[in-house]
């Protein structure tokens, strides 16, 4: 069966259209990541923060309801951290997923690309075939 350079054409730059697609699917997903990795850092930046001033203020305590808010606000910034981590973690997976789409639409370009090489290298082929016949009948014909 015959390959139509058309098709084989056209389904290089659908190939090309999806690569491109999928490329900006991950450099999303990846932006998203990094995101999400800052929002970690900054959120246990401030826990930390608080965890430094919290002995200050459990030091200046003067009443059971000033002790339980210390705790209560360290189980806040816990819960954000914790949040924090849960959305990096998502995040990475989605990145992942995209990073393998990525893959797999690269690889199928390439494949793409291979074909319309054969395409193209059969036609060479066949146009030098044709041409060699072309010259092998003028240079036999009858003078």
């Amino acid at each position: 069966m015959t390959i139509r350079p058309r098709a084989v054409r056209a389904l290089h730059d659908a190939r090309v259209r999806l690569r491109d697609a999928a490329a900006a699917s991950h450099a999303t997903a990846a932006a998203v990541r990094d995101t999400s990795r800052f929002a970690l850092v900054r959120e246990q930046d401030a826990l930390e923060d608080f965890l430094d001033e919290a002995t200050d203020i459990l030091a200046a305590a003067s009443n059971v309801h000033e002790l339980s808010r210390v705790g209560e606000t360290t189980g806040v910034y816990k819960l954000e951290v914790a949040d924090a981590n849960t959305r990096l973690d998502e995040a990475t997976a989605a990145a992942e997923k995209t990073a393998d789409h990525l893959r797999d639409s690269a690889r199928k370009l390439r494949r793409a690309e291979k074909l319309v090489e054969r395409v193209t290298d059969e036609r060479v082929r066949t146009e030098a075939r044709g041409e060699q016949r072309a010259n092998d009948d003028l240079a036999t014909r009858r003078r």
